[in-house]
C-alpha cells in the first residue's frame, strides 16, 4: 500500500484541521472518552534484553493470501539490517483470513500475526485470549516507545486494552504542515499515445470527452511492443467517487453510496465502455498485479487506481510515461470528494500470547516505530540507499539509482522492507526531489488528486464485529453486489443496467439490509459525535 511523491496543497488545509479533531475510539471505530487504561497505570518494567542480539527466529503469519515474501538477508538489505541490529530473523507465511480462522480455532497462534485492521477475525482474536495486550507488552519491555494516543484509542477494545499496531495510520500527532491525506482514487493516461493521437487532455474532464478520446484509441488500433493497446481499465469504486455519490445526508445520517443515483450512472458508463469496446471484459476479473503487468507491457492507454504502477515500462521506454487525467465529472456536476487511503490505517500486527520472545518482539516494534525506519522501509538503508539532502529530502545513492535502472524487480528485492508498521507521514515529509519521469509524474498525480481528499474516519468505523450475525449479513450483501456489478457492466443496454440496479433493493432487504444499515448509521453517528464532528461529508452544514 505504498504511495508516491507529492507536496502539500493549500486546498487540503481543511482536511488537516479535521484530522486534528480525532480523539479516542473503540475497536470498532467508536470512541471511548473514558476508556480504562490499565497498562498506563502499571509501573513500567525495565527490559531485561536491551542489548540482546542472540539470533532468534520469529514465526509471522500475514492474513493476505497474495503476500509472498522470503526472508533473505543475503540479498535484502533491510532483512540484513534487522538481523545485524536486533539478531532477529523472520519466517513469513501467509494465507487467507479463513486460514487465520482455522488457526484461531486450534489455538495455534504464531509469534506475530498481521491482518487488515477491518478483518472480522480481529475482534475474535482480541477476545480469544491468544493475543498479548499491546499496551502491556510495550509497558513491560519497551516503556519508552511512544505510541500516539490516537492509535491507542482508536484500537482500544472493550476491556481497555489495545492489541496491535497499525500500518499507514494518519495520526494527527504525526501530521506536519507538509503532510496531507493521499488517495488511491486516481486516473492516469499515457502521455506519448495522448500526443500521438492529438487528444486534448481537457477531454477527460467530462464523460463525453472521455468517451471521444477512448474511441480515438480504439479506432487507431494501436499496438505497442506487439500488444494491442486497450483504451481503458476503469473500476467502479473510483468512478463513483468522481461522479459525486454522497456518503452522508444533510441531516448527518450515513448514506450508502452504492444506492445513490451516481452509482447507477457509474454502472451505465462502465456498461457503455464495455459495449463500445473501450474497456475489456477482463477488467472485471483481473487482479491488480495482472493489470499492472499489462500496464508495464505497454498495453493500456488509461486506467484508474494509484496502486497500479508503471515504473518498469518507463525504465524501458522513457517516452512511455503516465500523467494525471480528469477527474471525470458526472452528469450532476457535483464537486469531487475522494476517499483517502484509510486514515485509520491498513493492517494491524498482533503478538501471540504463547510466544517465547516477548521482549525481542517489543524491541522490534519499537525499532520499526522510529520515523526514520519508515523511510528506510520505503527506500532501503540510510547511508547505502539514500541520505538527506541539504533541505531534508531523501537523495538516492548512485548505487540505488543504477540498480533500479538496471533491473527494477531485482532492486526491489534488494532494498524494499516489509511495511507492516510504516508511518507514511515522515516518508511524505522527506520525499525525494523528483529526478526521473516516474518520480515526477507519481508526485504530480498524488498531489493533484489528493487535493480532493477528506477525513473519512467516521466512515471507517462502521464495520460489524467479526463472528456476529451482522458481519455475516454484510458479507452476503457484498458478495451479492459483486455478482450484480458484473451483470450490470456486461448488460446489453443502459435500460437493462437500470432494471438490474433497481432490482437489487428488494433482494438486499431479504438478505437483512435494513438491520445492517441501522448498525452502519448508529456507528457512524456515534463516532462523529465523539470526534466532535457534526458532519463528515465535505460541504454538509455550510
Amino acid at each position: 500500500m505504498r504511495l508516491g511523491h507529492g507536496r502539500p496543497l493549500p486546498a487540503v488545509a481543511a482536511v488537516l484541521l479535521a484530522g486534528a479533531l480525532l480523539a479516542s475510539c473503540s475497536s470498532n471505530g467508536g470512541v471511548q472518552s473514558n476508556a480504562p487504561v490499565a497498562s498506563a497505570q502499571k509501573e513500567a518494567e525495565p527490559s531485561s534484553s536491551n542489548d540482546d542480539k542472540t539470533p532468534i527466529k520469529l514465526n509471522w503469519f500475514v492474513a493476505l493470501d497474495w503476500y509472498k515474501r522470503d526472508w533473505n538477508p543475503g540479498v535484502n538489505l533491510m532483512d540484513k539490517q534487522l538481523l545485524d541490529d536486533l539478531g532477529i530473523e523472520i519466517n513469513f507465511t501467509s494465507g487467507s483470513p479463513d486460514k487465520l480462522s482455522a488457526m484461531i480455532a486450534t489455538g495455534d497462534i504464531p509469534d506475530l500475526i498481521t491482518l487488515e485492521s477491518n478483518t472480522p477475525q480481529r475482534a475474535i482474536l482480541e477476545k480469544s485470549g491468544y493475543i498479548l495486550p499491546m499496551d502491556d507488552l510495550l509497558a513491560k519491555h519497551a516503556p519508552e516507545f511512544n505510541v500516539p494516543d490516537s492509535i491507542q484509542n482508536w484500537f482500544r477494545a472493550e476491556d481497555g486494552h489495545y492489541y496491535g499496531l497499525p500500518s499507514y495510520f494518519k495520526a494527527p500527532e504525526s501530521m506536519k504542515p507538509d503532510n496531507f491525506l493521499p488517495t488511491h482514487t486516481t486516473m492516469r493516461v499515457r502521455h506519448d499515445l495522448l500526443t500521438q493521437l492529438g487528444i486534448d487532455p481537457a477531454s477527460f474532464g467530462t464523460k463525453n470527452g472521455t468517451l471521444g478520446a477512448l474511441r480515438k484509441v480504439r479506432d487507431a488500433k494501436l499496438k505497442y511492443n506487439g500488444f494491442d493497446v486497450v483504451p481503458a481499465y476503469f473500476t467502479y469504486e473510483h468512478l463513483v467517487q468522481f461522479f459525486g455519490a454522497k456518503r452522508e445526508d444533510d441531516q448527518g445520517r450515513y448514506v450508502d453510496s452504492f444506492r445513490e443515483p451516481e452509482s447507477l450512472e457509474t454502472f451505465q458508463f462502465l456498461n457503455q465502455l464495455y459495449r463500445e469496446g473501450l474497456m475489456p471484459q477482463d477488467a472485471l476479473t483481473l487482479t491488480r498485479p495482472q493489470v499492472q503487468e499489462k500496464v508495464n507491457g505497454g498495453g493500456v492507454f488509461m486506467y484508474t487506481n494509484w496502486l497500479v504502477k508503471w515504473n518498469a515500462l518507463v525504465s524501458q521506454d522513457p517516452a512511455a510515461y503516465y500523467v494525471p487525467a480528469g477527474p471525470i465529472q458526472g452528469d450532476s456536476g457535483k464537486p469531487f470528494h475522494l476517499t483517502p487511503s484509510t486514515v485509520s490505517g491498513w493492517t494491524l500486527t498482533m503478538a501471540g500470547k504463547s510466544t517465547k520472545h516477548e521482549a525481542r518482539i517489543a524491541k522490534m516494534l519499537e525499532y520499526y516505530g522510529q520515523d526514520e525506519k519508515s523511510i528506510e522501509v520505503q527506500y532501503g538503508p540510510k547511508g547505502i540507499a539514500w541520505d538527506y539532502d541539504a533541505e531534508g529530502h531523501v537523495k538516492f545513492s548512485k548505487e540505488r539509482v543504477e540498480d533500479y535502472a538496471k533491473d527494477a524487480d531485482a532492486a526491489a528485492l534488494k532494498y524494499a522492507g516489509f511495511d507492516w508498521f510504516t508511518n507514511w507521514m515522515p516518508i511524505q515529509s522527506a520525499f525525494p526531489v523528483p529526478e526521473t519521469a516516474f518520480d515526477k509524474w507519481e508526485a504530480e498525480t498524488e498531489k493533484y488528486f489528493s487535493q480532493y481528499s477528506y477525513n473519512t474516519m467516521p466512515f471507517e468505523a462502521i464495520k460489524p464485529e467479526g463472528g456476529t450475525d451482522l458481519a455475516a449479513i454484510e458479507i452476503k450483501i457484498a458478495d451479492y453486489r459483486k455478482s450484480m456489478e458484473a451483470k450490470m457492466v456486461l448488460a446489453k443496454s443502459p435500460e437493462d443496467v437500470k432494471r438490474l440496479f433497481d432490482s437489487m433493493t428488494e433482494q438486499e432487504e431479504k438478505l437483512g439490509y435494513g438491520e445492517l444499515y441501522a448498525y452502519w448509521n448508529e456507528q457512524f453517528v456515534a463516532t462523529k459525535e465523539k470526534l466532535g464532528m457534526k458532519f463528515a461529508w465535505p460541504g454538509n452544514g455550510t
